[in-house]
Formats: structure tokens, C-alpha cells, sequence
């Protein structure tokens, strides 16, 4: 096994977005040939790959990229971080052997337009913050082996053992966006303080604000501190009100607002959670506060800020949701939200704000455990779902599998074609709750980005529900879409391809089981949740044809929007919500392989009878 260095690793990655997203029109008017021009050979000194991607609408070169075949996410993946760069101006040049991600870019950016070659030598930077906090995660995650080698069965406070999940979490990379590993923003000292690799406790910070400047959405909660604990006179909180502040956010102040005084003191013991804003209060169990932090992640243009509009869309889902799992048994079956009713802001100011999650008494016999955690590698070797499988499934991984299956798609297709919601419930926001009967249920939060279709929405209400949870409170005006099509692709990006293909993906790679097996399994289950919500009179025409016949599937481009391309380059309304229709459809391949692997079987059947 040829092993690759931090640059090689976050290097390839890059090159694979690039070719998943159709960067520069890599793929659309590149060729892949199955060799390079014999006179090359000599430049490659690596082995002779067996096919290539010949780029040639560059100006005055040819590059020629190694490349494999790919059904999964993209058609064609490098093979490695290298390409031959053939420039054409000079006979008497040779071709360059490249490699790397800072030369990939620069070649890349060669014939962008100023602003284009700019964004491009700019995520150069980010790739570089990447290669170094990969080597800290690795550093950390060996520090910790020992901690993490405690069998599940021994974790008795829940929320201990949900912060343990989400440190698990931590340890792995996102399955697509290839510098995820990067919180640019944090140097190496404040990944060892904040970042939850690390699992290191810190205080938060405290600005006291003036009453008449804030709104809060309901009372603080118990835990929240005193002026005196936050060194201020006692009589402020006649007039003001505490707001939390992450650390490195208070260093970065430098001018507050009239009305705004930062306390000298820091109060309240926090961890980091998955998300590394959202922080675990300490000695308050199930008590999560989520504030703003000037850290980007997935992206230069995601910078961690929290918007009013966050916290009232955020809450009209918990509404939403929560009334409907009381009056839908297979949704009240399957679903729990996270109070997350308390909220502060000062106006319209990203950066003064904060969300409470409070995680009702009936999580507390459970263990949560985030799906972003499934497939991360434990010191064993094993992958954390494996874990679970022994804890909760007798270490029959596979019925765990067909549990999760089931609950994924039984949940989200039913939320989609009934209610016409579609959900962002990313590996991070989707949380599954096991119970002590191992059965499996899943535990929502942080819907504020989610995507209605108005018409559906409203068709499902009674009218007396039409004027208590009516769509009115809404304000970000991108979540009321018109058609199925938000929804698919909300569905498709977040619950197939993240959710559900990424561990797919993971337990082919681990050697526990042939993809091709899981995406079978996949498909079928779909075709009998589909099938299940057509006998209770619930429209999937348009589910069924988008999901299993059309022969490519959306995409997040998430490196184009986040990274290389402006907002006016791209078009995208929502950098997280910008899609290219580039993913081989896995459900319509197993289809295939299934027709082929039956027909193989009746030709050999054919065969035996004959003799």
C-alpha cells in the first residue's frame, strides 16, 4: 500500500472536486483517451495509468491528468495528485511533471479573468490551513487512544457518550468538500483549545447588553450566569442582559456597539461539538449554546455568523415538526426534535446572537450518536458503526445497516412527498437515537435552511393547523420553493449521497461488503418506502422517475460556490445550494448490475438444464 502525504491526500481531493464539479469545463471539454502520445511516455514516471483526461481548450498547453472510472458521486476520479502539463509555444519544452495542489490551481487559474485567478490563488492558502490541520487531527487522535478504546457499553451519562460521538466525528473528513478539514480561522494553538479533536474545556465570554437593544425569544436559561460571576455590578440586570461570546470571537472585537459592554470575567464551562460553534455546557447535561464564531468552514464564503432569520425559521420547523410527529404515528414513531426555542439578538448584527439546544428528558435513556461519526476509524481499525452494531445489534452490522436504511429514507421520503418538506440533515445535524430495545429513531435540529413546497405543505393541513402553523412566520425567502425539484435535490444531495452512499462507501472500503451489494439494498428498500406511501394515496411518480431512472444525478458543487467562483460567477442564491447534474445515478447502475447478474444466472441455469 503506497502511502500518501497530507499535501498528496488533500491534493487528489481537489482534483476531484474539480472534476465532479466541471471546474474550468475539465470535464465537458475534456476527452479521456486511453493514452498519451508516445513521445510523453518518458515524462511519467509513475505507472502507466489506464486512461487519461486530455485537457486542450487551455491556451497554449495540453494537460493530461491520470484517471479511473467512477460510479460513485463522479464519472472519472484521479488516480493521484500528479498530471503531465504540455506546452505547446516551444517544441524545445519539455512536458512538465506536475504535482500538488498549489501547482493544480495555478494551472488552473492561468486563463481565468483577475478576479476568477484571484479566488483560485486564494483557496491555495486554504488548502495549506487543510495539510496542517489534518496533521493536528492526526496528532490529537493518537493523544486520545486510550480514550477512545472505552467500550460503548461502559458510557452510562448520555451526554457524555453524545459528545464522544461527536469527538469521533471529528477524527473524519467530509465525504466531498476536500479541504473540510480546514477551520481557517484557527491557528494551532486555538485547534488544541477549541476544536473538539482536541476535547479541551474553556469559559465563555460575556457582553452585557443594554435590554431596550436585544430581543430574546424566550426566558435564559438556569444555567446562564450572573453579573457578578461575569465581574460586573449587579445592578445591570435591571437594564442589561448577558449574551454569550466564543473566546476567539472577544479577541477579535475591537469596537462595540453603544450599549454593549464586554464583562471582564469569563463564566461557563463549554466543550465543542461536532459543528465547534455550538458548545456542550459542562455541568448543565443537554444544554447546548450555538454562537457565532469568525471561522470559515466548506468553504472562504461560509463564515460561522448567526442571522435573526436563523433563529425564528429555525424555530418555526421545530414547530412544524414536532406537530407533526403528534399526529403522523410513523412520524411520532420515528422522529424528536431539540427544543430550541431560546434565542438573543441584537438587531440585525451576525455577530451578537446566540441559539440555546436543549435536549428533552426523553433523549437522556438513549445514545446519540451523529451520523457523521458511522464511519470514522476507531483505534481497532473497525469503523464506529461496527461499535454500535456490537452494542445494540449483537455485531450483526448488517441488520443494523437495514435499521438505518429504513429509518432514512422512511422518514425523509414521508416528509417530502406528504408534507413537502426537505430537510438540510447533514451527517452533523442528523442525529441517531438508540434505544435500549435497539430500536433506532432520529433526533432533529438547526432546521433553519430547510426547502417547503407551500402547495403540499398546506394541502396536508386541516384548516385550524393552517392558521396555527401556517408558512407566514417564515423570513429567509429562499425556503418557500414552487416545485418537487428543491426538494429532490435537497433529498438527493443530503440524504442519499451524504447520509446514505458516503457509509455505503465507507463499509465497501473497510472490506465488510461489496458496494454493489449495499446499493442493491438501497434501491430496494426505496422501491418499497416509495411502493408503502403510494398504497396510503400519497403521489411518487415524480420521486420514483427523478430518483431510479434518470441516468445522472444533482451534486453539491460545493468547491465552485464556496471557494473558486463569486456569488455573480456562480449564480448560486445559497452557496450551499448549488447544484450540477454530475453524479452517476448509483440506484439506476445497481438496476443494471442486477438485470446483468439475473441474466448471467439464467444463462447458466439455460446451460444446466441443457446438459
Amino acid at each position: 500500500m503506497i502511502m500518501t502525504t497530507d499535501k498528496q491526500y488533500i491534493g487528489q481531493r481537489i482534483i476531484d472536486a474539480c472534476l465532479r464539479e466541471n471546474v474550468c469545463e475539465l470535464m465537458s471539454k475534456g476527452e479521456i483517451v486511453a493514452a498519451i502520445p508516445p513521445a510523453l511516455n518518458r515524462h511519467w514516471p509513475d505507472a502507466m495509468p489506464a486512461a487519461w483526461l486530455k485537457v486542450s481548450h487551455f491556451s497554449q498547453r495540453v494537460i493530461y491528468v491520470p484517471v479511473i472510472a467512477s460510479q460513485y458521486m463522479q464519472t472519472w476520479r484521479a488516480v493521484s495528485d500528479t498530471w503531465l502539463s504540455h506546452k505547446l509555444t516551444n517544441k524545445n519544452d519539455s512536458p512538465l511533471y506536475q504535482q500538488g495542489y498549489q501547482a493544480w490551481l495555478t494551472e488552473l487559474a492561468l486563463d481565468l479573468p483577475p478576479e476568477s485567478n484571484a479566488l483560485f490563488l486564494d483557496y491555495i492558502a486554504e488548502a495549506d490551513c487543510a495539510v496542517s490541520h489534518r496533521a493536528l487531527c492526526r496528532q490529537a487522535f493518537n493523544a486520545r487512544k486510550e480514550a477512545l478504546s472505552v467500550p460503548l457499553s461502559t458510557m452510562k451519562d448520555w451526554h457524555k457518550s453524545m459528545l464522544f460521538s461527536d469527538q469521533v466525528a471529528s477524527y473524519l473528513d467530509h465525504p466531498y468538500y476536500p479541504t473540510a478539514r480546514a477551520k481557517v480561522g484557527f491557528d494551532s494553538q486555538a485547534m488544541t483549545l477549541f476544536a473538539p479533536e482536541f476535547a479541551a474545556q474553556f469559559e465563555l465570554y460575556w457582553l452585557a447588553i443594554s435590554k431596550e437593544l436585544v430581543t430574546l425569544t424566550s426566558s435564559v436559561p438556569e444555567c446562564w450566569p450572573s453579573m457578578t460571576e461575569v465581574g460586573l455590578d449587579e445592578s445591570l440586570t435591571d437594564t442589561h442582559c448577558l449574551f454569550p461570546l466564543h473566546p476567539l470571537t472577544a479577541l477579535s472585537l475591537d469596537v462595540l456597539p453603544e450599549g454593549v459592554l464586554l464583562a471582564p470575567q469569563s463564566a461557563l464551562t463549554v466543550q465543542a461539538s461536532l459543528s465547534v460553534r455550538t458548545l456542550a455546557v459542562v455541568n448543565t447535561p443537554g444544554v447546548h449554546i450555538k454562537v457565532p464564531l469568525l471561522m470559515a468552514t466548506l468553504g472562504a464564503k461560509n463564515i460561522r455568523s448567526i442571522k435573526p432569520s436563523t433563529l425564528y425559521d429555525g424555530h418555526w420547523f421545530e414547530r412544524t415538526l414536532t406537530a407533526l410527529a403528534q399526529r403522523d404515528d410513523v412520524l411520532g414513531e420515528t422522529i424528536e426534535h431539540v427544543d430550541e426555542q431560546h434565542g438573543g439578538h441584537l438587531g440585525d448584527h451576525k455577530l451578537f446572537a446566540y441559539i440555546v439546544r436543549r435536549y428533552p428528558p426523553t433523549m437522556q435513556d438513549k445514545q446519540l450518536v451523529p451520523v457523521a461519526a458511522l464511519a470514522s476509524v476507531m483505534p481497532d481499525g473497525r469503523l464506529y458503526l461496527a461499535h454500535l452494531a456490537d452494542r445494540y445489534y449483537q455485531g450483526h452490522w448488517d441488520v443494523w445497516f437495514s435499521q438505518y436504511l429504513q429509518l432514512m429514507l422512511k422518514v425523509h421520503l414521508r416528509l417530502w412527498l406528504k408534507y413537502g418538506i426537505a430537510l438540510e440533515s447533514n451527517q452533523q445535524n442528523a442525529i441517531l437515537a438508540y434505544h435500549q430495545d435497539s430500536r433506532l429513531s432520529l433526533v432533529m435540529k438547526d432546521n433553519d435552511s430547510a426547502r417547503l413546497l407551500l402547495s403540499r405543505y398546506q394541502a396536508s393541513l386541516s384548516k385550524a393547523e393552517a392558521l396555527e402553523h401556517g408558512a407566514a412566520q417564515l423570513i429567509d425567502s429562499r425556503i418557500i420553493v414552487n416545485d418537487d425539484q428543491a426538494l429532490a435535490q435537497m433529498f438527493t444531495t443530503i440524504t442519499l449521497q451524504l447520509d446514505i452512499a458516503a457509509i455505503i462507501e465507507a463499509i465497501a472500503e473497510a472490506g465488510m461488503a461489496p458496494a454493489g451489494q449495499l446499493y442493491r439494498q438501497l434501491r430496494d428498500c426505496l422501491i418499497d418506502q416509495l411502493a408503502s406511501l403510494q398504497a396510503q394515496g400519497i403521489e411518487t411518480d415524480y420521486a420514483r422517475n427523478y430518483l431510479l431512472n434518470q441516468p445522472m444525478l444533482p451534486v453539491k458543487y460545493l468547491l465552485c460556490s464556496g471557494s473558486l467562483l463569486s456569488k455573480a460567477q456562480s449564480g448560486a442564491t445559497d452557496v450551499n445550494k448549488f447544484y450540477g447534474q454530475s453524479a452517476p445515478n448509483f440506484l439506476r447502475a445497481s438496476r443494471e448490475q442486477s438485470q446483468l447478474e439475473q441474466h448471467d444466472e439464467d444463462v447458466f441455469a439455460l446451460g444446466e438444464a441443457v446438459v
